[in-house]
């Protein structure tokens, strides 16, 4: 009769879910050269004031503030950050 055993390894529990790290989204629509570009922000809740940016559904960076310049967690800064930046200033 085989014994049964623990396990070595536990298994991930479902303790960490995404949905209490972020608030929820808002939307922004811009225009840049031409072409309508849909943002989804995500304000970031345990990292205050740092926003998950994606754009027309695909992920460009978390971005923040500092001195108002706009930059990813590495403190590199492009113009797409500056324009999505100064539309997260407007909606707030």
């Amino acid at each position: 009769m085989p014994e049964i055993r623990k396990p070595f390894h536990r298994y991930p529990s479902k303790t960490f879910h995404e949905e209490e790290k972020y608030l929820p989204s808002f939307f922004i629509d811009y225009e840049y050269y031409g072409k309508i570009i849909h943002a989804e922000i995500r304000p970031n809740k345990q990292d205050l004031g740092y926003y998950q940016v994606t754009l027309n559904n695909i992920f460009l960076a978390h971005i923040h503030s500092v001195d108002g310049v706009w930059k990813d967690f590495l403190g590199v800064t492009n113009e797409i950050y500056g324009i999505v930046g100064r539309l997260i200033e407007e909606h707030e």
